[in-house]
């Protein structure tokens, strides 16, 4: 489902969270005590970093296109837009133009680029009967189109309609931390309202005081803080990644992608590097590689192939003086015949797939008048080269297997139907993939390989990178039977977008989290499913839109630094939370023992602000920049409430024996700001272990901060001075917190092993 931008701005504004701090805020205005609104700039940071990072998900998905040409040609001479073709009419194409509907070829034939489909860059050849889809590209040729599916109702509009769709990325660190807040913003409102009561009408306090009771222990209870420092770390993990050439568009993905145990990988320019290369030349008999390559050069001087095969053997001839020839007659590249041939004064040459140039040679033999049954590599040696034998072609054949097997494209070069060498061309790997490979596998990361291209390609493309295993051929695989194969094996080919697709929802079923790496329209859809989406920066532009992040210089060997940086971030964050959720659990149960012991809340709202800076808000963000690529572990929650409960118990213990004291209510608020202050920076010490050097400075320079609060700013924090009693009870709760908290910690950890 989209969402307008009015929708965005709203759904953002009007949330619970939002209502009660703007309640809140509203009151202490009305008291008067201006001081205690420190809370309401972390509330409007929270409202516009969500706001942002939504709008911006929503701009990119409405740029999103796969048909980019507006007007067509009709058969009968008129010319129409695209959005103005109907079922039933028939539009020419020609070489360069998009198909702009799902249809039936007529009449005519040519060559279409289906990547769309296969995720491969070869060109198939298309006749009359034969169905294409929209946005697909003629390359060569003219053909008729009867339109059968037009607008929405295409295979792109449909594609287009899915991907446009806004999806909230997997993301256990934000389900946690949303999971908290929406806990305590349900949980304040009858705590808030209890204790306004009480505080009203039982113990008889004022109304503005009774308002800012009640207003410190509900800001207490919202770990907003938590919301803003994990929004600034990942969005400084994704500038130190785009230094690295990563573009980051969610803002949660890096965490993902640390927490990734499934890597779906598509091969064409993700393994690979995308641009096929000429490798080696493997010449028969009485044939050079330097005349090999002259001819080559010759041949592609004037043949006008310009595939990606033709390509790479020109680009492998450069520099070598061409071979001159008369050109007799000429048949460019075609996908129904796999070959190229020219026929020249010298004889015919052929360029392409062996069996279906010796087969031509037969049947052209044949028609000569010779004899069917024989050989044509006897039909008519050249005088370059050998006569040839029936087990030279054999041998020829034999050889384009075993190296087809290696994850060669294996093409023929031929003189009047006999071999005069074979070309090895190949996608080669991106450098460091094998590393990267390896790294993955040691981190426990399971590899799937995902290709529309042959499964023997895919496997030993595969292989080739550390990805053992044998190719599936999906052709002919049912919806059914995704699942089990996707336990039991790694690398398939002939995968199409709707598998591909339903290949990552499979293993989601299974409980894993899928990362899924892919450049083609192809890959849209699995990426759009994938917890965590990765495309690379040549890729296609849906595929870079529906993407939660693009790797802008193709190298797939960028992504074990991306799990260092979620790793930084989640480790980091879940350090430091416990410093929030430490304020988070006391003020919650001071509220209770307010509601049913105290005579008021202890706190006043700048108290709190002050303790939560100094001891919570400035240190977690030091902390959470540190470098941390530890492997995450455990449940999120479990490990940062294990942390924050013995400092939260202990601040309940000391304000409840404060409250014990004689004195003032101003004495009892100002001994619980003390004793939760230095329990708050004793936390803050036990999380910064192992100490470092600027673990050490954080602590002090927070602890001198908090003594140059109480000393000069105390009447900003409504502070007053202590007699000899309440003085003595605040240094001995000074020394013994670090001896209680060590008690409460080792005494949690006992009940939580015991299962008690």
């Amino acid at each position: 489902m989209t969402h307008s931008y009015w929708d965005i701005v709203r759904r953002q504004t009007f949330t619970l969270f939002n209502a009660v701090n703007l309640v809140l805020a509203l009151l202490i205005a009305w008291t008067g005590a201006w001081q205690n609104m420190f809370f309401v700039g972390t509330v409007l940071t929270n409202w516009l970093i969500g706001m942002i990072q939504e709008i911006r998900a929503r701009r990119t998905l409405n740029q999103l296109a796969l048909l980019h040409q507006d007007t067509y040609h009709l058969a009968d001479g008129r010319t129409v837009t695209r959005d103005g073709l109907e079922p039933g009419m028939v539009v020419v194409l020609e070489q360069g133009d998009q198909v702009p509907c799902d249809g039936t070829v007529t009449s005519g034939s040519g060559e279409v680029d289906e990547s769309q489909q296969t995720g491969e860059s070869e060109e198939v050849q298309r006749t009359a009967g034969d169905r294409l889809l929209s946005g697909m590209t003629i390359i060569s040729g003219r053909l008729k189109l009867r339109a059968d599916a037009t607008g929405d109702n295409t295979r792109a509009a449909k594609l287009m309609h899915e991907a446009r769709s806004h999806k909230k990325f997997r993301s256990p660190l934000r389900d946690a931390i949303d999971t908290i807040v929406r806990f305590c913003t349900i949980a304040i409102i009858p705590c808030g309202v209890l204790l306004f009561v009480r505080s009203l009408y039982a113990t008889q306090v004022p109304v503005k005081q009774a308002i800012n009771s009640m207003a410190a222990a509900l800001i207490g209870m919202i770990p907003e803080g938590l919301v803003v420092l994990t929004s600034i770390a990942l969005a400084v993990a994704s500038v130190k990644l785009a230094k690295e050439q990563v573009l980051v568009q969610q803002l949660y993905c890096s965490e993902t992608l640390a927490r990734t145990d499934v890597l779906c990988l598509d091969k064409t320019g993700t393994l690979t590097q995308g641009k096929m290369t000429l490798v080696k030349i493997l010449t028969q008999p009485g044939w050079t590689e330097q005349d090999v390559k002259q001819i080559l050069a010759g041949l592609y001087a004037v043949l006008p192939d310009s595939n990606a095969t033709a390509v790479a053997i020109r680009r492998g001839c450069e520099g070598v003086p061409a071979r001159f020839f008369t050109v007799q007659d000429m048949k460019p590249f075609a996908s129904a015949t796999k070959f190229s041939k020219v026929v020249t004064r010298q004889g015919t040459w052929c360029v392409g797939a062996l069996s279906n140039i010796l087969a031509d040679a037969q049947n052209q033999w044949a028609a000569d008048g010779g004899s069917a049954a024989a050989s044509p590599s006897q039909s008519k040696p050249s005088a370059s080269s050998e006569a040839a034998s029936p087990a030279s072609a054999d041998q020829a054949l034999r050889t384009q297997e075993i190296w087809a097997s290696r994850g060669y494209r294996v093409l023929a070069l031929t003189l009047d139907g006999t071999p005069a060498a074979l070309l090895l061309l190949q996608d080669p790997l991106k450098p460091d993939v094998r590393q990267t490979v390896g790294y993955f596998r040691k981190q426990g990361v399971d590899l799937k390989v995902i290709s529309g291209d042959d499964p023997a390609t895919v496997q030993a493309i595969a292989n080739e990178a550390g990805i053992t295993g044998k190719a599936v051929s999906m052709q002919h695989v049912g919806a059914q039977d995704i699942p089990v194969l996707m336990q039991t094996h790694s690398i398939f080919g002939r995968v199409t977008p709707d598998q591909k697709k339903a290949m990552v929802q499979a293993l989601q079923v299974q409980g894993h989290v899928v990362a899924m790496t892919g450049d083609g329209v192809n890959d849209v859809l699995a990426l759009k499913a994938a917890d965590c989406s990765i495309a690379m920066g040549s890729g296609s532009q849906a595929a870079r839109a529906v993407s939660s992040m693009i790797l802008l210089n193709n190298q797939f060997d960028d992504l074990p630094g991306i799990v260092v940086q979620g790793r930084r971030v989640i480790n980091n964050i879940q350090r430091t939370a416990s410093l929030f959720l430490v304020k988070t659990l006391f003020s919650f149960g001071l509220t209770l023992l307010t509601l049913v012991f105290f005579r008021v809340y202890p706190f006043e709202p700048v108290q709190l602000s002050v303790i939560s800076a100094l001891a919570t808000g400035i240190p977690s963000f030091v902390l959470t920049l540190e470098p941390n690529d530890s492997r995450v572990q455990g449940s999120f929650l479990k490990n940062v409430l294990s942390r924050a409960v013995p400092g939260a118990f202990n601040v309940l213990i000391l304000v409840t024996i404060a409250r014990l004291l004689p004195g003032t209510r101003a004495q009892f608020s100002t001994m619980a700001t003390l004793v939760a202050g230095i329990n708050a920076l004793w936390v803050l010490f036990f999380v910064c272990q192992p100490m470092t050097r600027i673990r050490a400075a954080l602590v002090a320079f927070m602890a001198a901060g908090f003594v140059i609060a109480v000393l000069f700013f105390g009447k900003l924090m409504f502070l007053v001075p202590l007699d000899l009693w309440q003085l003595a009870f605040v240094i001995a709760a000074a020394v013994a917190i670090p001896f209680v908290l060590r008690l409460l910690s080792a005494l949690e950890r006992r009940i939580l092993k015991t299962g008690m």
